[in-house]
């Protein structure tokens, strides 16, 4: 078998000659990776530090909005539950004043909806790529 010699067997002259450049080499290799992963890894904590400040400085933000979207989704179910018994005042049928209510509110949502599909922006239109002159003939890599 042939390999690396044991210490036990003689080296070669070739062996002798790369053995310290090899391990130079590999030391060199070592010591770039170490300072890739050193550089990345400060990158990382940088970027986490300045998402962590941040999250600070918005949190009473988000809150202050959070209880303003809750305040108001209870608003429009008491406006809404107001206009049924509204309605239920006014001679309708509980039932059919919840109906109509209703049915408001999803032709409203469905306007909004509509209106809302309407503002999107257009999708780009896809290119077809153009066939090169020699056909079939041509490797894929030499575009």
């Amino acid at each position: 078998m042939t390999g690396t010699p044991g210490p036990d067997q003689p080296r070669s002259f070739f062996d002798r000659l790369t053995e310290p450049l090899a391990d130079r080499a590999r030391e060199k290799l070592n010591q770039a990776e170490d300072k890739v992963r050193a550089s990345i890894q400060a990158e990382i904590d940088a970027v986490q530090a300045s998402v962590r400040a941040r999250a600070v400085e918005v949190r009473p933000s988000a809150i202050a909005f959070g209880a303003a979207v809750l305040l108001t989704f209870f608003g429009l179910a008491l406006l809404v539950t107001a206009s049924v018994l509204g309605l239920v005042e006014g001679g309708l049928d509980p039932w059919l004043a919840a109906l109509l209510v209703g049915v408001a509110l999803i032709l409203i949502a469905g306007g909004f909806a509509a209106w809302g599909k309407a503002r999107l922006p257009k999708p780009a239109p896809k290119v077809a790529p153009e066939p090169h002159p020699a056909g079939d003939q041509v490797h894929p890599w030499d575009n």
